[in-house]
């Protein structure tokens, strides 16, 4: 008898069929119904009034406050345009003046965003109304010291000239930070290019991995430079794979994170009792390009054998890149761990991209990797090392048949959201 599995794929699906005897495991997150757009800032609004470790906005900000509210970037799935005009709401209702507010996008070493993509992240409403502007990481940069572990600190300077510093982002699984959200949109966020690798360049300590905060010195050290920035209030969503808001969690920067970590692997935490030959793992939600889409692999890692197959299945929005740009992602990602690591501590190598280069050669190096994209060749996909296949069933049948047909399979069909639990 065969299971049918349906994966999200985009605003789609991909489907596959799996025979019962084939079929290790399939999870199936404890996702709420799908909620509607007044549901969602109903949330966003029940979450700013009941901060956790903090006063709540209006005992925090008076009405002549210069206020910076932080966003991240097209590379996260935070819906801050949902997020956005409940904060706004919150302040007028305050008496900020709307030229006393400033918007900055925290997009760390990431690309700019134009001004259709601040649209699309804020809202045009917003874009209109206020000034939105790309975090600078080289340059108009306020010094603040070494942290605890010795980074040297650089922040935004219009983060740091605000008399209050609101954060909005998202609690999602994180090869380096544990999770996302939290301190990350102040490193790397509106952090400097020194900052932003002398953090990440700890990359290769034990406790850096997917689900892991305490005791990671990446995670530790930006909390630490959070503090030290000044980073007052915290607005982190929880989201389904739809990117709609589930959950909020608002307050202080490492005590509200905590809750929101709690709440995030209530729901998207996930054990395997055996591991299995082939696992199959959606990249939903970050799943625009093939180097965040990896990130969901690195719940597959720890479900799957040593030497087993990991099916990636990712609609890589963004497109497939230049041949020269997938050439040097593979040569990076398919080094040794330990050679790639030296390359980072030389400095060869920048550790803004190079901690993720050093998670995915690990994986690289323990699993065979195979793509299933919409928006990818085979050719396209052997430029980054990777196997290829046209179809999510075709994949794991060409798996089937290289391992045997006794070969076991799990499924994870939100791996950008699954967090393997202990």
């Amino acid at each position: 008898m065969k299971h049918r599995i349906n994966i999200p794929y985009g605003n789609s699906e991909k489907h596959l069929q799996v025979d019962d005897s084939n079929l290790l495991f399939s999870v199936e997150p404890p996702i709420p119904c799908r909620p509607s757009l007044r549901e969602e800032q109903d949330e966003v609004r029940r979450a700013i009034s009941n901060p956790i470790g903090t006063p709540s906005l209006d005992e925090l900000i008076q009405p002549q406050h210069k206020v910076a509210i932080l966003v991240d970037d097209f590379t996260r799935p935070t819906p801050a345009y949902k997020v956005m005009p409940v904060v706004l709401e919150a302040l007028g209702k305050i008496g900020v003046a709307d030229e006393n507010i400033k918007i900055i996008v925290a997009r760390g070493t990431h690309r700019k965003l134009s001004h259709a993509d601040m649209e699309q992240k804020v809202g045009k409403e917003v874009v209109e109304r206020f000034e939105v502007k790309n975090h600078e990481n080289d340059k108009n940069l306020v010094p603040l010291g070494k942290s605890k572990m010795g980074t040297p600190v650089r922040i935004n300077q219009t983060v740091m000239d605000a008399d209050v510093r609101i954060a909005i982002g998202s609690v999602c699984a994180h090869p380096v930070a544990g999770y996302g959200g939290g301190a990350k949109i102040i490193v790397p966020g509106v952090a400097g290019v020194e900052t932003i690798h002398v953090n990440h360049s700890r990359c290769d300590h034990p406790n850096v991995t997917i689900g892991i905060t305490d005791g990671n010195p990446v995670r530790e050290d930006m909390n630490d430079i959070a503090r030290m920035a000044k980073l007052n209030f915290i607005v982190n969503t929880i989201l389904n794979p739809q990117k709609e808001i589930i959950r909020v969690v608002a307050g202080d920067v490492v005590i509200a994170h905590k809750e929101g970590v709690k709440l995030y692997s209530e729901i998207y935490g996930a054990r395997a009792d055996e591991l299995a030959d082939i696992v199959v793992v959606g990249a939903s939600p970050r799943d625009a390009t093939f180097g965040h889409a990896t990130f969901a692999l690195y719940a597959g890692v720890s479900m799957a054998k040593a030497g087993g197959t990991l099916i990636l299945v990712a609609p890589c929005t963004e497109g497939s890149g230049s041949k020269a740009g997938r050439e040097s992602f593979r040569d990076l990602a398919t080094m040794a761990p330990d050679k790639l690591m030296t390359l980072i501590r030389k400095g060869e190598v920048s550790a803004s991209g190079g901690a993720f280069d050093y998670c995915y050669s690990k994986a690289m190096n323990r699993n065979r990797v195979v793509l299933v994209s919409d928006n990818y060749s085979e050719s396209e996909a052997r430029d980054l090392g990777v196997g290829y296949a046209n179809s999510v069933q075709e994949a794991v049948d060409n798996a089937l048949a290289d391992i045997g047909a006794g070969a076991v399979v799990g499924i994870l069909p939100v791996g950008g959201l699954t967090v393997p639990l202990d």
